[in-house]
């Protein structure tokens, strides 16, 4: 995808996220201490308290223009809730 001329240079051309290979079958026991994957799950009491402070909302889209997360965001730092931009990720912000 090409972006808007708008877009400074140096953002145009960057690439992409390249996520890093993952192993598979017998190589899946593999420990990869560059990926920031944790091999164990978490401890039943994180789990726990997770649960409790998910309940049933995880299923639902969240709010499409993140206006509770936006006026958070402005009320924080003193800008108009118009002034801020929520996306999924950087590249998504970039994007957009």
């Amino acid at each position: 995808m090409k972006a808007p001329s708008q877009v400074r240079k140096a953002i145009r051309e960057m690439a992409g996220y390249a996520p890093g290979e993952q192993p598979k079958g017998r190589l899946r026991k593999i420990l990869k201490l560059n990926t920031n994957e944790n091999p164990f799950p978490p401890p039943e009491p994180v789990l726990e308290a997770l649960r409790e402070a998910i309940g049933s909302d995880l299923r639902l889209y969240p709010e499409p223009t993140s206006l509770p997360v936006r006026q958070a965001a402005a009320r924080a730092y003193g800008v108009d809730v118009d002034q801020v931009v929520v996306g999924n990720g950087s590249d998504d912000v970039l994007t957009m």
